[in-house]
C-alpha cells in the first residue's frame, strides 16, 4: 500500500525513469550470467586441451614411433576388423537395452538405440561427455521423458559404470597376479576396494538421507544466488536420484553393464589389437580396458585425446610390454571407435534435425 501511494505521488517521468533503470538492471544481470557461462566453458575447454597437448607431447617424445609403425606393417588382419565392427554393434545394442531399463520402459527399443548411438558418437567429439547430455535431450524430445528423470537415471548409469570399471580392474588384477608387481597390485586393490566402499556409502547417503540433504544444500546455493535454480531443478533431481537408487532399479542394468565389459568390450580391444598386429590376451585386455576407462575420466579434449593414450601406454608398461605397442593399440582403438560411432551419430543427428525443421 505504501509503495502504491509513493508511486502515485511521483511524477510520471520519475516513475518511468525508475522502471527504466530496473529494466536495465535486470537486463544487465541476465547478460552477466549469460556471458559468464561461455567464459567458464572456454576456460574449462582450454584447461582440458592443455592437458591433452601436454600428454601427447610427452608420448611423442617417450615412445618410439618407428617401432609402432613396424608392428603395424607386420600384421594387419581384415578379419579382426570385421569382428570388431560386429562387436561394436553389440555394444550399442547393450547400451540401448540398459538405457531403456533405466528409464523404466518409457522409451522404445528403436528410439533407445538411436539415442545410444547418438550419445556414443557425440562423446567422441564433444567435450565433457556431452554426448550423454545429447542422449538425454533426444530422449526428452522423441519419447517425452522429463529432463529431471533422464538426468537422474544418467547419474545412476554413471555410478554403475564407475563401479563396473573398478570391478573389472579388480578382476583383471586377480587374473594377472603372476604378471604384475605384487606391491603395485596390492596398492591398486586397496585403492579400488576403498573406492567401491566410498561409492556405496555415497549411494546410501543419497538414497536414505536425500530429503535431509536438501535443507543443507539450499543455503549454499543461496550464497551463490542460485536458490531459485536449486528449488526448481536440483531438489527434484536429488529426490529423483534417491528414488532411482534402489536395488530393483539398478541390479539388472548393473549386471548387464558388467557382462558388456567382460565380453564385448574386452573382445573389441582384442580384435583391434589383432588388427594392428599386437598380441593381447583376455586378461591383459581387461586390465588395459580398466586403465583406459580411468584415463577417460580425466578432464581432457573430446574423446579423451592424450589421457586415453597415456593410460593405455601406462597399462602396457605395468604389464612389462613395449610402450610402442600400447601407443599403437590406443591410437587404433581411438580411431576405429571414432569412425564406427561418429558416422551413424552424424546421420541420426542430421535426420533428426531435418525432421524438426521440416514444415508440417
Amino acid at each position: 500500500m505504501l509503495k502504491r501511494l509513493v508511486k502515485n505521488a511521483l511524477p510520471s517521468s520519475a516513475v518511468a525513469a525508475v522502471n527504466h533503470w530496473r529494466t536495465r538492471e535486470r537486463f544487465y544481470k541476465s547478460w552477466s550470467k549469460a556471458a559468464a557461462a561461455p567464459a567458464y566453458q572456454r576456460l574449462q575447454m582450454l584447461v582440458a586441451s592443455a592437458i591433452s597437448i601436454v600428454l601427447l607431447i610427452f608420448l611423442l617424445r617417450a615412445v618410439e614411433w618407428e617401432e609402432a609403425i613396424r608392428i603395424f606393417r607386420s600384421g594387419i588382419s581384415i578379419t579382426s576388423l570385421l569382428w570388431f565392427l560386429l562387436v561394436t554393434f553389440g555394444i550399442a545394442v547393450g547400451y540401448a537395452v540398459r538405457w531403456r531399463l533405466l528409464l523404466d520402459g518409457k522409451i522404445g527399443y528403436g528410439a533407445s538405440l538411436m539415442a545410444s548411438l547418438l550419445g556414443l558418437g557425440a562423446n567422441m567429439f564433444l567435450p565433457a561427455r556431452g554426448g550423454d547430455l545429447l542422449r538425454v535431450h533426444y530422449s526428452r524430445v522423441v519419447a517425452t521423458v522429463p529432463y529431471a528423470d533422464a538426468l537422474g537415471r544418467l547419474l545412476i548409469e554413471k555410478m554403475v559404470d564407475l563401479v563396473t570399471i573398478i570391478s573389472v580392474g579388480i578382476f583383471s588384477l586377480v587374473l594377472l597376479s603372476h604378471t604384475l608387481n605384487s606391491e603395485y597390485r596390492n596398492v591398486l586393490l586397496v585403492i579400488m576396494f576403498g573406492a567401491i566402499v566410498g561409492i556405496f556409502l555415497s549411494a546410501v547417503l543419497v538414497r536414505y538421507f536425500g530429503d535431509r540433504l536438501i535443507p543443507i544444500l539450499r543455503p549454499v546455493f543461496g550464497l551463490l544466488r542460485l536458490r531459485d535454480f536449486f528449488d526448481r531443478h536440483i531438489s527434484y533431481f536429488i529426490r529423483n536420484c534417491a528414488q532411482g537408487l534402489s536395488l530393483s532399479v539398478t541390479i539388472v542394468p548393473a549386471v548387464l553393464t558388467l557382462v558388456l565389459w567382460l565380453s564385448v568390450y574386452a573382445l573389441a580391444y582384442i580384435f583391434v589389437a589383432r588388427f594392428v598386429g599386437v598380441a593381447l590376451n583376455y586378461q591383459e585386455s581387461l586390465f588395459v580396458l580398466f586403465v583406459g576407462g580411468l584415463g577417460l575420466m580425466i578432464p581432457a579434449a573430446p574423446s579423451g585425446v592424450g589421457t586415453f593414450h597415456a593410460s593405455v601406454v601406462s597399462a602396457f608398461v605395468l604389464l612389462g610390454r613395449s610402450p610402442s605397442e600400447g601407443l599403437l593399440l590406443a591410437t587404433a582403438v581411438h580411431f576405429l571407435f571414432f569412425v564406427v560411432y561418429v558416422v551413424p551419430a552424424a546421420l541420426i543427428l542430421g535426420h533428426w534435425r531435418l525432421n524438426r525443421l521440416a514444415p508440417r
